[in-house]
């Protein structure tokens, strides 16, 4: 096995790791054990996707327009 590096620990690289062999799901999850909780450093935010089709969709139904078919 390969040296362990926080690389292997992002979420875009974790289920290759796993699947080659290189982490095992206990140093995954030892790995997710540790990291800090920061979740008192989160803020929530509104969004509203200006454009977006699902958005002129869901606009729409609020307006009592009538969503278009998508078929």
């Amino acid at each position: 096995m390969s040296k362990i590096s926080e690389v292997m620990f992002d979420v875009r690289n974790i289920e290759r790791f796993l699947a080659e062999g290189e982490v095992t799901p206990e140093q995954v999850q030892a790995h997710l054990d540790g990291l800090e909780d920061c979740s008192d450093n989160m803020e929530t935010s509104a969004i509203q996707m200006i454009g977006h089709e699902r958005s002129r969709r869901a606009v729409s139904s609020e307006e009592g327009g009538q969503e278009e078919d998508e078929s």
